[in-house]
């Protein structure tokens, strides 16, 4: 064979080898970047400017009673812009001290518009917007442009607690800095600013990484957490069959995933999730998804012959201010708890006419102002939180 044609012969096998490895190491590259891709918690979802917009007035068209309710709802007030009709008592003309960073931060209403100041910083800033219903709290979010033209943010040091008292913001203890715009509180950067806005308005528009605040809508409303909703319109228009996103549908971990893209999701905490952890109190989806009565559900038929769902709306009506009543919730516990049916064991130390929550449900304190109920529900000890 002539030595030409060997040398042809060889240096085609090289070629194929490498294209063959190159390949190989692209799977490689990819199969790592999906691995690092999967390994990140997604970040909860925000409406964007090119969502389709269905005004809540729509929905009042046939759900005027679940509309009305829902406006008196922690959902609906869980942002409020500050404005001349709406100046923030809770903070204006009081001032707060904090002790351990030896700064006194004082808020002014003046004009329409509410102010921080403190020594620690050189100027007064404004406060448009202050997050939370005031179920838990209340803290102002500082915003302005960064030297990238995006908007960050400051979760402000101090919030405001259902006792009436101003206090340190809960989660910020431990902040250090005593000048500067630190001081304030912690900085957030323009992607976690976006967030935070994302999971209390039922829009944020956005371009080119700044929030358009003029047609923010606070507050989370219908299409929010119903994702199809303009289908469903259309559905409705053209007298077809509703296929509305029902959390009824979803199974009890994918409805309570769904509030937890708010309310934090348990693969999001970044570590273990250990019983005497009392800041697990604080996200109720994540404990909960811990309990034996959710993990077990699946084990248990009720009454009517239909298998047992346990998840955040079993106790908790969206669209309603959550009922305070211990018993509504003790009496969802007896639906599974009933040893004459052979459903799941009675309590051994207590009747069925008994709190359930103050013993399997306590309030967990978070500082001097807060609790929590804690959905991580199981059988204590004494000297367990």
């Amino acid at each position: 064979m002539p030595p030409d044609l060997n040398e042809s012969r060889a240096q085609l096998a090289g070629l194929k080898w490498l294209a063959v490895a190159i390949v190989v190491l692209l799977i490689a590259v990819l199969l790592t970047t999906w691995r690092r891709a999967r390994s990140v918690p997604p970040l909860p979802a925000v409406l964007s400017a090119s969502t389709p917009r269905i005004s809540e007035l729509r929905c009042a068209e046939c759900h005027s009673e679940i509309v009305t309710a829902q406006q008196s709802s922690p959902h609906a007030r869980t942002l409020t812009r500050i404005t001349e009709r709406s100046i923030d008592e809770h903070f204006a003309g009081r001032s707060f001290h904090r002790n351990e960073l030896s700064l006194q931060f004082h808020y002014e209403a003046h004009g329409g518009k509410l102010t921080v100041s403190t020594p620690g910083y050189a100027r007064k800033l404004p406060i448009e917007w202050v997050f939370g219903s005031g179920t838990h709290a209340q803290t102002p979010l500082l915003t302005w442009l960064n030297d990238k033209g995006s908007f960050s943010g400051i979760e402000h040091g101090v919030s405001w607690y259902p006792d009436g008292q101003l206090g340190v913001t809960l989660g910020l203890e431990e902040q250090t800095a005593s000048v500067g715009i630190e001081a304030l509180g912690h900085p957030r950067s323009a992607a976690e600013t976006i967030n935070c806005f994302g999971c209390h308005c039922t829009l944020v528009p956005t371009s080119d990484g700044r929030i358009l605040f003029d047609q923010i809508e606070p507050g989370v409303g219908c299409v929010r957490c119903h994702w199809n909703m303009p289908q469903h319109v259309r559905e409705m228009e053209s007298g077809l069959t509703s296929t509305i996103e029902k959390f009824s549908r979803m199974t009890p971990h994918e409805s309570v995933d769904r509030c937890g893209e708010c309310h934090r999701r348990a693969d999001e905490m970044g570590g273990p999730i250990e019983k005497d952890d009392r800041s697990i109190a604080r996200f109720a989806s994540v404990g909960f998804v811990q309990s034996p009565c959710f993990l077990q559900q699946s084990e248990i038929t009720l009454a009517n012959g239909q298998p047992a769902r346990f998840d955040c709306v079993s106790c908790h009506d969206p669209h309603r201010p959550t009922q305070r009543d211990w018993s509504f919730h003790s009496a969802v516990c007896l639906k599974c708890h009933d040893t004459e049916q052979h459903r799941a064991p009675d309590c051994t130390a207590a009747t069925r006419e008994s709190n359930c929550l103050s013993c399997h449900m306590p309030q967990v304190p978070s500082n001097e102002h807060l609790q929590f109920t804690d959905h991580w529900i199981r059988i204590r000890d004494r000297k367990q939180p």
